[in-house]
């Protein structure tokens, strides 16, 4: 667990999404890793609930991982929802 700025605390876990959809008629394999923000100390306790393997459900809102750098590129899932299907 870290701290924000502001002194909350967070936690990021990567989530990892396998799965085979339709594109233009033809199957396709969708794969990607996407870092999970948790933020406050009621998602972080639920964060560290999780363990490798489980079978979850998230929503949120997507924002930067940062304003420097690479960071500006990349997107990071800031999770308001969470339900396990396992």
């Amino acid at each position: 667990m870290a701290l924000t700025p502001a002194g909350i605390p967070r936690q990021r876990l990567w989530l990892e999404h396998r799965s085979r959809q339709e594109e233009l008629g033809k199957p396709r394999e969708a794969q990607l890793q996407i870092a999970l923000m948790f933020i406050g100390q009621e998602w972080v306790n639920q964060s560290q609930a999780l363990a490798v393997g489980n079978l979850v459900e998230v929503s949120g809102f997507l924002a930067r991982s940062g304003y420097k750098g690479e960071a500006k590129q990349r997107l990071q899932l800031h999770v308001q929802q969470l339900t396990h299907l396992n």
